[in-house]
């Protein structure tokens, strides 16, 4: 058959998340398992203007098969109506139930909240062996609901944990006076984590850091800086230095060539949007509705980040497969705990 024409939808300005979306969703079309059958097209639209995405998705209409989104989550949504009015096969990272609405046209990689929350309280408690967690988050509703799941998966295995906001004026007194064996910092924000880290740093300074996935980039590392006798943590997706599978193993090497010297996990959506999106189409002929029935046959696919299993009413895919694990930070190398 010809190949499957995928169109890769990034918004502009230099927002790092679907900037790091696009360019792993490119290398994947380009360096990727599927880079044989895929005709790749790319648009780029008006970032948080969703009429100016639809233009762009309409302005191609006719000329592609599927398309990937490097989109937050009211532009998913939007992308996850038009792939339904349109009918075209569509990838999205984001996992909010109102960006797929029971939509059978859209499905999404991103790792939910709970089993997240599940594996990283498992793996403090079970592995790095703290029994009392102090969380600071943001006081926006996703990140204090990471907070909320993680904290109570933390006490249901057997551990002390305690959570409040980073906006309280006495966040850092509430953690000496709680004296915790950990200090989780559940901000996405580079700007916003780094004081945070740093005042904890100052106070603690040999006290364990825990971070999120999102800070898990070079320009945070090197802002944060690394004591060769500190080791700050990581929540991660990725088998630092021993990859878990050929596609892992062929998605670094991609990204170091394209000058990458630490992939994140935005890279990684971006790369298994696109790798799922072709192998979907390119079985199935570039049959919208026969590409829709494989990926809900409960088929196992692998990807970048890990395996996938997708049902009728499961468009993520990842509950039979959490790929969360822990990384470490020490002397500026990332390496899997």
């Amino acid at each position: 058959m010809s190949k499957v024409r995928i169109l890769l939808l990034k918004p502009g300005g230099e927002n790092p998340s679907p900037t790091d979306q696009s360019l792993g969703a490119y290398l994947a079309a380009t360096e990727g398992p599927q880079r044989e059958n895929i005709s790749l097209e790319q648009e780029t639209f008006r970032h948080g203007d969703l009429d100016d995405l639809a233009a762009a998705v309409r302005r191609r209409q006719g000329k592609f098969d599927g398309v990937v989104g490097a989109t937050n989550v009211p532009e998913s949504t939007a992308l996850g109506k038009l792939s339904e009015e349109l009918q075209f096969l569509c990838f999205v990272s984001n996992n909010n139930p109102s960006v797929r609405h029971h939509r059978r046209t859209i499905f999404h990689i991103g790792v939910p909240t709970r089993l997240t929350s599940a594996a990283v309280a498992e793996q403090l408690v079970r592995r790095i062996g703290a029994k009392r967690i102090h969380l600071i988050h943001e006081a926006t509703e996703f990140q204090t609901r990471v907070a909320d799941n993680t904290a109570s998966f933390l006490k249901g295995a057997g551990a002390e944990a305690r959570s409040i906001p980073a906006t309280r004026t006495d966040w850092l007194d509430d953690v000496r006076a709680w004296n915790p064996e950990l200090v989780y910092v559940v901000v996405s924000d580079e700007g916003r984590a780094l004081p945070l880290v740093r005042s904890v740093r100052e106070v603690f300074p040999r006290l364990p850091l825990l971070l999120g996935r999102s800070l898990l980039r070079r320009s945070f590392i090197d802002a944060v800086g690394s004591d060769p006798m500190d080791a700050l943590l990581f929540v991660d997706m990725f088998q630092r230095g021993a990859p878990r599978t050929e596609q892992e193993a062929l998605f670094t090497k991609a990204l170091t060539k394209a000058g990458v010297s630490l992939p994140t996990a935005n890279h990684g959506f971006g790369w298994d949007a696109m790798t799922l999106c072709a192998a979907a189409l390119e079985h199935s002929g570039g049959n919208l509705s026969a590409a829709i029935e494989y990926l809900e046959s409960g088929a196992e696919l692998v990807a970048a980040t890990g395996r996938y299993r997708f049902h009728r009413g499961d468009h993520n895919g990842r509950e039979a497969f959490n790929p969360t694990v822990l990384s470490s930070l020490r002397s500026g190398e990332v390496t899997t705990y």
